[in-house]
């Protein structure tokens, strides 16, 4: 895993003008999805969040503000948070936000934010935890959220453990972690990794299989392709999985 100031390097000259052909596309920037049109995809995760319409929220990682648009056209009443520590991604998200007037950004490291204790009523990751360190970052979430707050994350996960993996596989495996600067686990040690600092309850998770063919097209198109030495012969055996908390203590 890379430190943050390598993270906002990467994202600052990878992510953001240089796919502007994705942006065209969609504004939600994730490997897994369960639809690629923002819209859909914005309402499957406000119903996965179990979002109601009054609520403060965070959006940690918020990339281009994609999702975060689609939940403020949703529930106009909510006040949207965004946090990124891509300043080049936080000047998108504000032009993408610029009519979303519940919506508000942040430069931040998501383990380590400014905000005041028990601030929100959801914190919420889509494929963005993974680049911070897990327990750091859970027990930032658990000071911020109020209590029986909601704690939602939509991420990378090996589709099985280790152990069951060819050696083909956990080399593929092991190239993808060192080459794209991130943790993958199993869902059960994601699980447990929550579970060991204590604090939430598991309400539900699901496994998906399909990755975003926008997400594909982005790599296979841009200089990703080049500075990830990406190609077919060697996508890892990972899938996307979510997992949805109530904070109870």
């Amino acid at each position: 895993m890379k430190n943050i100031k390598y993270i906002k390097d990467y994202y600052n000259k990878y992510y953001t003008n240089k796919l502007d052909f994705y942006w065209g596309k969609t504004k939600i920037l994730n490997a897994f999805k369960t639809y690629e049109n923002d819209y859909l995809q914005g309402k499957w995760l406000a119903n996965r969040m179990n979002i109601k319409g009054n609520e403060k929220i965070l959006d940690c990682g918020c990339g281009i503000g994609g999702v975060m648009k689609q939940i403020s056209l949703l529930y106009p009443d909510t006040e949207i948070h965004g946090i990124n520590i891509s300043d080049g991604q936080i000047e998108m998200a504000k032009e993408v936000l610029k009519k979303s007037h519940n919506c508000h950004l942040s430069v931040q490291d998501f383990a380590n934010t400014s905000y005041n204790d028990n601030t929100f009523d959801i914190v919420y990751f889509c494929e963005s935890i993974c680049y911070n360190d897990y327990s750091k970052t859970i027990k930032e979430v658990y000071r911020i959220l109020k209590p029986n707050g909601t704690l939602y994350i939509k991420d990378l996960i090996i589709k099985c453990s280790k152990d069951k993996l060819t050696e083909s596989e956990l080399d593929k495996l092991n190239n993808f972690i060192n080459s794209w600067y991130t943790d993958v686990f199993d869902k059960e040690i994601i699980i447990s990794k929550i579970d060991k600092i204590g604090g939430f309850k598991l309400i539900d998770s699901k496994k998906f299989i399909k990755p975003s063919i926008y997400w594909l097209n982005a790599v296979r198109k841009s200089d990703l392709k080049t500075h990830h030495n990406a190609s077919t012969s060697n996508i890892p055996p990972v899938r996307g999985a979510d997992f949805l908390y109530k904070k109870y203590k």
